[in-house]
């Protein structure tokens, strides 16, 4: 199912002479998109392997789509097509953020091969060497960073390091705008959000209450909220603020797919109300509510022309006859200054519609449900799924794409009062011989009480007349 139809016609010559000529703003810096220290020697990145100390941490980072932020089949599908689109002048700005040390270093920039350490994407070495954001508008790679290679200060959450290198505590590894620096994304051109996922959180009740990002997508596992307790590194102390190097996110497809999976379940509810009997023939309001309860940002959240999520509202007999009745389609519908909609990202000037779930908010929707003619009860079922790409991209990037059911409910409905009741009398049967307590065996508890009753008091008898 496609998350959004793509324009068949699209202003591409408008659009590309305008990025000819704003494009190159890039080399200036524009808000949100600073410029780049010059001169930063490739050997101030170290690969994730001189981390070895650290090994169990980086072996998690090594399955998070960080590890892979360069080398994503799907991510480098769609900056090739953007490439073709813009003439070439759409890839250092992607490449911000996906490889922020190569960019740093110039190597990018040059096109030649990659060093160890920034051609590994967003590694350790990057995120610890982080010194500060950079003024202006959190997003596109705002990050400070002091880069001094192997002998250099490593930055963190922990207060008091034990290290044999260098390492100081550092209040912005335990902050959302950490995070936000690379995960608001502002277009080159016209500044207007094209991913703003820290923005999202920004406004949320759990920025109020002091939960960030690191809290659940680096936590011990998804539902789980907070650090929890172990090492930094082999032989180093107990600790109760150890964060996970997961960095999980919604990819089942390239990241962690096990827990990609339950993150996104612990991410909304479904509630489903359709009344108990409809006629054959007759016709129903089937009422679907979902709730936004585990994200922090908005469902789906960042780039969101790409993300598919929609609810299916299903109905199914018990010959095995499906049929959908229900559907929406959540996300952001991108416009250019022509009117034309959906177009790709780099051609937007403006949100034509977002009819995302924000945090802790619900969103309703009815449907009419037409009971089936011969049909003495039919499951009515209302799902929330999700990939992280349409299917048409990642055929050409050549990967799977895993449908993930993030929420589900289901009800029976009958034809009649008479099959509603029978129904229920049949449940209820087979949940007492499930585990349930049938009511003769209370019967056989009371009479064992009993016998055990009598027994005691003849026996006190006994012992006072000896």
């Amino acid at each position: 199912m496609k998350f959004v139809a793509r324009s068949i016609t699209v202003a591409l010559a408008a659009v590309l002479l305008v990025l000819s000529g704003t494009l190159t703003a890039l080399a200036v810096g524009l808000p949100g998109l600073p410029v780049e220290p010059a001169g930063i020697s490739p050997t101030a990145f170290e690969s994730a392997e001189a981390c070895y100390c650290h090994f169990s941490l980086s072996n998690e980072w090594a399955l998070s789509m960080h590890a892979k932020s360069l080398s994503d089949p799907v991510y480098l599908t769609k900056l090739a097509e953007g490439q073709k689109a813009t003439g070439g002048k759409l890839g250092p700005f992607c490449k911000k953020c996906h490889g922020p040390g190569g960019t740093m270093t110039g190597e990018i920039a040059k096109g030649g091969p990659l060093s160890a350490g920034t051609a590994e994407g967003v590694n350790c070495s990057f995120c610890h060497q982080v010194s500060g954001l950079k003024p202006g508008v959190i997003g596109n790679t705002s990050h400070l960073v002091t880069p001094v290679g192997a002998a250099g200060v490593r930055r963190a959450q922990i207060k008091d390091p034990k290290a044999p290198h260098k390492a100081e505590y550092s209040e912005l590894h335990t902050k959302a705008e950490f995070c936000g620096g690379c995960h608001n994304v502002l277009h080159p051109v016209n500044g207007m959000h094209l991913e703003a996922t820290y923005t999202e959180w920004l406004e949320s009740p759990y920025a109020k209450e002091g939960v960030v990002c690191q809290d659940c997508h680096m936590s011990a596992k998804p539902g789980v909220v907070g650090p929890s307790s172990g090492t930094a590194a082999n032989g180093s102390p107990q600790r109760d603020n150890i964060y996970h190097m997961t960095f999980i996110g919604a990819n089942v497809g390239q990241g962690d797919a096990p827990a990609a999976t339950a993150l996104l379940k612990n991410a909304a509810k479904i509630e489903l109300d359709v009344p108990d009997v409809v006629t054959p023939g007759q016709t129903a309001s089937a009422t679907v509510t979902i709730t936004n309860v585990g994200a922090g940002h908005k469902l789906p959240t960042g780039l969101t022309e790409v993300r598919e999520m929609w609810l299916e509202v299903t109905a199914a007999t018990a010959s095995g006859e499906t049929t959908t009745f229900g559907t929406h389609v959540f996300g952001t519908i991108l416009q250019d200054d022509e009117g034309n909609a959906p177009v790709e990202l780099w051609e937007a000037t403006k949100i034509k519609s977002d009819d995302r779930i924000g945090p802790r908010e619900s969103v309703t929707y009815s449907y009419a449900f037409t009971m089936p003619e011969g049909a003495a009860a039919t499951s009515v079922t209302a799902a929330l799924l999700y990939k992280s790409a349409p299917d048409e991209l990642t055929e050409k990037a050549g990967v799977d794409n895993p449908v993930t059911q993030m929420a589900v409910a289901s009800t029976a409905v009958y034809s009649d009062a008479e099959a509603a009741a029978q129904a229920a009398t049949t449940a209820q049967s087979e949940t007492e011989g499930s585990g349930g307590t049938p009511s003769w065996a209370w019967f056989v508890v009371a009479g064992v009480i009993a016998a055990v009753g009598v027994a005691a008091v003849a026996w006190w008898r006994l012992r006072s007349v000896g």
